[in-house]
């Protein structure tokens, strides 16, 4: 009884340690990497929201509404799907325009808000913009 009463305490104190030093770790996690948003967009000046599908050429799958990512430089490709409520697509297409990836020098602790510019006559002049960054 005394051995099990001894093994539960021991096991509530880990419990609780590690209740209390988590926070810290995944602090220092979030301290280490910025955050990007992709379903913002701002329809009245021709940014729509975008879906990453590639970062420094790896594809992958991070959540549609925004995600982390280390500081530091990244090539980020994405899916598009134009917002033409405000701006109406009237770019003279060329063919086959892939959208180019964006590459970025992401700062530690700032937000970055990730879209695409359509708002050029030549569709490919049309890009990946971080239109925002929040500190």
């Amino acid at each position: 009884m005394k051995l099990k009463l001894k093994l539960k305490l021991k096991l509530m104190k880990y419990a609780l340690l590690t209740l209390l030093v988590l926070p810290l770790v995944i602090q220092a996690e979030d301290a280490r990497q910025a955050k990007i948003i992709t379903s913002s967009n701002q329809a009245a000046k021709c940014i729509s929201a975008v879906e990453v599908n590639q970062i420094d050429g790896k594809e992958v799958k991070v959540q549609k509404l925004g995600f982390s990512i280390d500081a530091g430089k990244h090539a980020i490709n994405a899916r598009v799907v134009i917002n033409d409520s405000f701006c109406k697509v009237t770019g003279l297409d060329t063919g086959n325009n892939p959208i180019t990836p964006i590459e970025y020098d992401f700062e530690a602790g700032k937000t970055y808000y990730l879209g695409y510019d359509h708002s050029a006559n030549l569709r490919q002049d049309w890009k990946l913009v971080v239109w925002k960054v929040k500190d």
